[in-house]
């Protein structure tokens, strides 16, 4: 076109660039509207607003506003379209409150009439950010004024309002959509589905799903992954497989997540076996596995402590052309630790920073969590003051993991100097890191201060569980302090908690050799269980 003498009008370029842009080749376009420039041809404001399109969609917002001041300069009016992309582009880059600002800004100086795309751009800006009442609150006023709203702004709302788990308002929505006129598509009945089945609501995802094929609407594969993954998390695999198969008649094709998502299904019951028949089918109906499928098997066999299996399907990855990610280390190293191999573990480790993947959040859990069960406790510590040094992200389950090892190897000096240090690193203790300090001084005889913390808990806000009332009862029973035992007890059985399977072992031990003491004896009538076998050598 470049060559063409006389050169084709810019409308003629425009139609070629607007697609162009449209496909995703943002830098292309911006490249060929660069040369239109250069060789002095005339653009017009199409031009500018593909150009501010492709700066904003490569999350370079300020560029485009920079376009904008030269589209002034040029003696160009920007559109509806040249605002309405701007907004978008302020959303992309999670600057939303920015973009309805300027929203508000041209509501205000009547600058530019606001069309339906651009309301729904606000729209589904609010609803990203969880501003999904504000949301509606907008909707409303599309609603009462001369923009009507369409399917697209109803839709976006609703997903808002699923999301939110505000499925009520999301069903109100719903129906005044069928008052108005308005067409409900596949996106409105997904969304709604979605949102019950997060609820649990079956019956209702399921009604909802045939009032959608009454009313001639296809489901398309993101509906059916809906409905899947509803089905695994309910641990209905039959139902799930069902799902897939209804799917394959109906002629939507499932894709790699859709099978993605069987496979985990069946991977978190520990059914191996089914979750390799997925796998294979999968590749049987011609669709590649991703480093997904790979990690969510490897992941299973792990779980399942099958490590050589999930070491095989790991090396074949390179193979099969993939990388294996965070995700897909992490599987195995976590399962490497748990087997006791720490030698192949540490080597994993090494491999996974010579590939160039830095370790996440979860990677230095998981060796924390393995140095700690491997006995290399010095090496786990070293790690952590590492991590600190580094400003790595250190949240209270990784604080956790070493007051557990420190206390288990009954070193309650470190346990206890880094409890407390979790204020000044303004982390809350939680009822697991508690639990495990209270075991920690009850094992050593420390039960004065086990009975402080266990106050010190409460008080802090932290509610005490069935664990932190057996470990304590348990402390004191085994120093024979029935009276404080005692209390415990009756104030457990208030909050409706019940001895455990480990306790009532050892309290039946108690009784064996300290039976004739009766306070003791009273205390474990009201510890046990009625229908535990201890009770009967009370009896």
């Amino acid at each position: 076109m470049i060559q063409m003498r006389p050169l084709p009008p810019i409308s003629h370029f425009n139609k070629a660039l607007g697609p162009l842009s449209k496909l995703g080749h943002y830098g292309i376009a911006l490249s060929l509207i660069g040369k239109l420039h250069f060789l002095g041809i005339q653009v017009d404001i199409f031009t500018f607003n593909i150009a501010i399109n492709c700066y904003c969609r490569l999350n370079q917002v300020d560029f485009g506003f920079s376009l904008l001041g030269t589209l002034f300069k040029r003696g160009y009016a920007p559109d509806v379209t040249t605002f309405t992309t701007l907004i978008n582009g302020l959303i992309l880059q999670d600057k939303t409150p920015q973009a309805v600002g300027l929203f508000k800004k041209l509501m205000r100086t009547r600058e530019i009439e606001p069309n339906v795309v651009m309301y729904g751009a606000i729209v589904n800006g609010l609803c990203r950010t969880g501003n999904t009442v504000r949301a509606v609150s907008l909707l409303t006023i599309m609603e009462e004024g001369s923009c009507k709203p369409n399917t697209i702004v109803y839709n976006t709302v609703i997903d808002g309002l699923c999301k939110d788990r505000m499925v009520d308002d999301a069903m109100k929505l719903f129906s005044k959509m069928n008052e108005q006129g308005i067409h409900r598509d596949v996106v409105t009945y997904t969304s709604l589905i979605h949102g019950l089945c997060n609820f649990g609501w079956w019956k209702e995802a399921t009604g909802m799903f045939i009032e959608m094929l009454d009313s001639g609407i296809a489901p398309d594969v993101h509906t059916y992954s809906v409905l899947l993954d509803a089905c695994i998390k309910e641990g209905k695999m039959k139902e799930a497989e069902g799902v897939l198969e209804v799917m394959i008649q109906r002629g939507v094709d499932p894709n790699v997540v859709t099978y993605n998502t069987l496979m985990d299904g069946y991977c978190l019951q520990g059914h191996m076996d089914e979750a390799i028949k997925v796998f294979n089918a999968m590749v049987e109906r011609g669709l590649h596995p991703d480093v997904f499928s790979y990690t969510i098997l490897i992941n299973g066999y792990c779980k399942k402590m099958k490590i050589d299996e999930a070491m095989h399907l790991f090396r074949a990855l390179p193979r099969r052309g993939l990388k294996p990610n965070n995700g897909t280390f992490n599987a195995m190293l976590w399962g490497l630790f748990q087997k006791g191999r720490f030698g192949a573990a540490q080597k994993l480790f090494d491999d996974m920073q010579a590939a160039g993947i830095n370790p996440d959040s979860q990677t230095y859990g998981i060796l924390l969590d393995g140095l700690c069960k491997n006995g290399h406790i010095s090496e786990a510590l070293s790690l952590f003051h590492m991590m600190e040094s580094n400003g790595l992200h250190l949240d209270i389950v990784k604080y956790s993991i070493l007051i557990d090892a420190f206390c288990k190897d009954k070193k309650l000096d470190i346990a206890r100097a880094i409890f407390n240090n979790l204020s000044s690193k303004r982390l809350q203790p939680n009822v697991k890191t508690y639990n495990m300090m209270i075991q920690g001084l009850c094992k050593v005889g420390l039960l004065h201060e086990a009975k402080e913390l266990f106050v010190k808990m409460e008080q802090s806000g932290c509610l005490p569980n069935d664990v932190t009332y057996n470990t304590i009862i348990r402390g004191f029973i085994g120093q024979h302090k029935c009276y404080e035992a005692l209390i415990l007890v009756e104030e457990m059985v208030q909050r409706g908690f019940s001895v455990d399977a480990a306790n009532s072992s050892v309290i039946i031990d108690i009784l064996s050799t300290k039976g004739q003491d009766p306070s003791l004896r009273e205390v474990i009538k009201k510890f046990m269980p009625k229908d535990s076998h201890g009770m009967h050598d009370i009896e």
